[in-house]
């Protein structure tokens, strides 16, 4: 039996369809889902809300709540989308924001409701397609960042001798009197040195070495070391200013 090349192609594409079948494979037939899908519940978490495609119509999670913020992962601050679970407060994702010219072109207004932000990620109108915002994976990464077991959340204080990497909690009411006041901090370790606090080294008359006025008064002994400048740079900068210190480095100083 000859074969010429139309009918050869007729049968490849029967046998084909025919082994997608066999397969359970018959749903790929369709150009899209039967009219009557409904996503299978086994595993995944809440959404935020549901969004019917063609009447636009919107229905909340009474159990999750949205807000719009800007994204610390790295200097550039994003604009993020934070999903939250309502009882327990727990961060369940993090988005793109978007109200946010940084996470989405072209963006909402920012005067737009926010319902629209819901819309941004839904199919009613091809709206999540125009306005669906993004954020990279260092952005998503701070849900991580946030919840990780070796993240500080309470000050620190040296419990051994210098280099031994030990440490210890203390309270943050500690923490403040004993940077304030000083005081011979580390004596239950046998070490009787009096450590000057920021009380004692606000001093703006005396110069902090005589023999080198340029070096300005002994305030000048505190250094400030700031990080990035997402807004807490300025707080910063008005406490050294305060404080008589002119030594206040932030993120890009050189």
């Amino acid at each position: 039996m000859r074969l010429d090349r139309r009918d050869f192609l007729k049968l490849s594409a029967l046998v084909g369809a025919t082994t997608l079948s066999g397969f359970g494979f018959s749903n790929f037939l369709y150009a899209q889902s039967p009219p009557t899908f409904i996503p299978m519940k086994n595993g995944g978490r809440e959404l935020e809300a549901k969004i019917d495609p063609f009447t636009g119509e919107l229905v909340l999670n009474e159990n999750i709540f949205m807000r719009h913020s800007s994204c610390l992962g790295c200097y550039s601050s994003c604009g993020n989308r934070v999903k939250l679970n309502k009882k327990t407060g727990q961060m369940l994702s993090v988005s793109g924001n978007p109200f946010s010219p940084s996470s989405t072109q072209p963006h909402l207004s920012l005067n737009s409701p926010l319902k629209d932000a819901y819309y941004a990620t839904g199919q009613y109108k091809n709206l999540g397609l125009t306005h669906r915002a993004t954020l990279c994976a260092r952005g998503q990464g701070t849900l991580e960042t946030h919840y990780d077991p070796y993240r500080i959340l309470t000050p620190l204080k040296r419990a051994g001798k210098r280099g031994s990497g030990k440490w210890k909690p203390i309270s943050w009411q500690e923490a403040v009197q004993e940077t304030v006041h000083g005081g011979a901090l580390f004596k239950e370790l046998g070490e009787s040195r009096e450590i000057e606090g920021l009380q004692q080294i606000r001093d703006t008359k005396t110069l902090l070495d005589s023999n080198q006025p340029e070096f300005g008064s002994k305030a000048n002994q505190l250094a400030l070391l700031g990080g990035r400048g997402d807004g807490r740079t300025h707080f910063a900068a008005r406490f050294a200013s305060a404080y008589g210190t002119v030594n206040m480095f932030t993120h890009g100083s050189s």
